[in-house]
């Protein structure tokens, strides 16, 4: 089917195939688990997509280390854990974005090498909104 050039069935189907993409995401947002381990593995930590620290596994056999080993432990992997959260968090973030923006330009018919979603002239463009 086509509409004055616009090939409508192959528009549908790329807005399908980004709005699967973008639910994808969505979900591995949702369900973002990241768990991580001290090197000498006293301390599992697991972090969610928020950055939170939602289980921490100690080993047995703690009174051995000593506290400052016990501490540094807990710390290292409560911090590995978050911060491979974050990043992770980060990625799937920015390719929602991407996507997002290739589904703009599609509907707006802005070429794909097109970088500048924003027309030239627009005075707000580089500002933020507060």
């Amino acid at each position: 089917m086509s509409a004055g050039g616009l090939d409508v069935d192959a528009f549908l189907g790329r807005l399908r195939g980004i709005a699967a993409e973008w639910e994808s995401a969505h979900d591995q947002l949702e369900s973002l688990r990241v768990v991580a381990s001290s090197r000498d593995r006293i301390a599992t930590a697991t972090a969610d997509s928020g950055g939170t620290v939602i289980d921490l596994v100690l080993a047995t056999g703690l009174r051995g280390h000593g506290c400052d080993a016990v501490a540094s432990a807990i710390l290292e992997a409560t911090s590995s854990a978050v911060v491979q959260a974050n990043a992770r968090r980060a990625e799937l973030v920015s390719g929602s974005v991407e996507l997002a923006v290739t589904a703009r330009r599609q509907t707006d018919g802005t070429p794909a090498g097109d970088q500048s979603p924003i027309p030239a002239g627009d005075p707000s463009a580089g500002r933020g909104t507060g």
